[in-house]
């Protein structure tokens, strides 16, 4: 099935820009008339759409951008004060000295174990049965 899909696809596509080309060499106007009847159907079906999530969500039909634009988010990145992971073309490299003091203090710390839930049963009388009023 692929296969043929691999044939067929592109010959419709082959036809269908023939039959563009022959309305619009023969009848331009026809043409034209044909693409503004697309164009406006799929306008109408947008705005019933807009008119429609509008309604639904109680917002606007066109609502104007709030928050910050892409300008500004593209700015923010680069003035942010999170260091990506690879160095500036600027800075100096320093190579890391080890002090074996600091090592044996990092690793000396105690790992400790996070209790699983912090969880309480609450005992009651379960086979207790509750007043109610019947109608």
């Amino acid at each position: 099935m692929r296969s043929a899909m691999k044939y067929i696809i592109p010959v419709v596509v082959f036809f269908a820009f023939i039959g563009l080309g022959y309305e619009l060499i023969f009848n331009p106007l026809g043409f034209l008339t044909r693409i503004l009847m697309i164009v406006g159907f799929v306008a109408v079906i947008f705005l019933i759409y807009r008119w429609y999530m509008a309604r639904k969500y109680g917002t606007s039909l066109f609502p104007s951008q709030t928050g910050p634009s892409r300008a500004q988010l593209q700015k923010a990145k680069r003035t942010s004060t999170k260091h990506s992971s690879s160095p500036s073309p600027t800075a100096v490299f320093k190579p890391k000295r080890s002090n074996p003091a600091n090592e044996k203090k990092k690793n000396t710390r105690p790992k400790t174990r996070r209790e699983g839930h912090n969880l309480t049963v609450i005992e009651g009388k379960k086979s207790k049965k509750k007043k109610r009023a019947f109608f």
